[in-house]
């Protein structure tokens, strides 16, 4: 895979440094996001008494086990289109992942997991031992302690993302791009699940995609009039 570099206005590119067949690439840079973004859709929402969360406590807690393993590959997804853009090895970009995949699962794995195994256990309780159950874990994928595992690995991502569109901006690329990259570090602000978890994620795809065609295009029949002059690539 080559890096997109600015010369002269254009969108060119430069050696990168991981070196992965073509298709493969293409599959763990597109594929997670994409994944990702349908599967906030079916986020548990349940209403916040015992009896709401027992009932839906078994999808609760398998939901946010597959979204921890494509948490993981979308953290992936997102080394790999900055190393299209020379920025996998930056600072920000490795420390903002790093944040992003420790806090964020350990996040989804006590908030998620942790309280859907919870709530799925006290099924088999008194009513009354229930609602202790839930006194205890109602507040951890909100307001609770963990979720401020949540809010720095959000930061992370932010951190790491934004810096990328910022990377993809200066280096040529169309505005519709690197404001759809932006656009996925500011919407998971607004937490995971769907809509703003759908449209972070979502987003990056959709920039990931059109970044990929630009540059299957540029490949195939080399750069346009526009490209060569550097016009209109912001």
């Amino acid at each position: 895979m080559l890096a997109e570099t600015q010369q002269g206005g254009a969108f060119h590119r430069a050696d990168s440094t991981w070196r992965l067949p073509v298709p493969f690439r293409r599959l763990l840079l597109l594929a997670p996001p994409l994944l990702l973004a349908g599967l906030e859709f079916f986020h548990p929402q349940p209403d916040e008494t015992a009896q709401a969360l027992m009932e839906v406590a078994t999808w609760f807690a398998g939901f946010h086990v597959i979204q921890l393993v494509l948490t993981g590959l979308v953290a992936l997804s997102v080394l790999l289109l900055a190393d299209s853009f020379g920025r996998a090895n930056a600072w920000v970009t490795r420390f903002g992942i790093g944040v992003f995949l420790v806090f964020f699962s350990a996040y989804d794995a006590v908030a998620g997991i942790g309280t859907g195994l919870a709530m799925r256990s006290a099924r088999d309780l008194s009513a009354v031992q229930q609602e202790g159950v839930f006194d205890v874990v109602q507040d951890w994928p909100a307001v609770g302690p963990p979720f401020a595992l949540s809010i720095i690995g959000t930061l992370g991502w932010v951190a790491a993302v934004g810096a990328l569109a910022l990377a993809v901006r200066r280096q040529g690329a169309p505005r519709r791009e690197w404001s759809l990259i932006g656009l996925a570090a500011v919407f998971l602000l607004g937490g995971h699940p769907f809509p703003a978890g759908t449209l972070a994620f979502g987003c990056f795809f959709i920039g990931a995609l059109l970044l990929e065609l630009r540059s299957m295009n540029v490949s195939r029949f080399g750069p346009g009039p526009a490209q060569a002059r550097g016009i209109g690539q912001r």
